[in-house]
């Protein structure tokens, strides 16, 4: 069964360039396909390869591309050359 659902994007530094129609690197994304999403099919959406990310929070939390994705969700996506404290003490949540 195909699923589609809103989720809210915001992309840090070099990452807005790649979704330009973002104002500011943030807003919302539809997202629909068959089965459960993810945090890579969010960035897939926006042509964002992973190796482009180097932090990944959905609603706040650290993360990793296999995430799951519902309705609603937060996803922010940041750059290698976007250092914060979180990728040194956080471990990144699967689920």
């Amino acid at each position: 069964m195909e699923r589609v659902m809103l989720v809210t994007v915001k992309l840090g530094s070099t990452l807005r360039a790649k979704a330009p129609w973002l104002e500011g690197g943030e807003g919302r994304l539809e997202l629909g396909g068959p089965g459960p999403l993810h945090v890579r099919d969010v960035m897939a959406a926006l042509g964002i390869a992973p190796e482009e990310v180097n932090l990944i929070y959905r609603n706040h939390v650290l993360v990793t591309p296999g995430a799951g994705v519902a309705a609603e969700d937060r996803i922010s996506l940041f750059p290698p050359n976007f250092i914060h404290f979180s990728q040194f003490y956080l471990a990144r949540r699967e689920d």
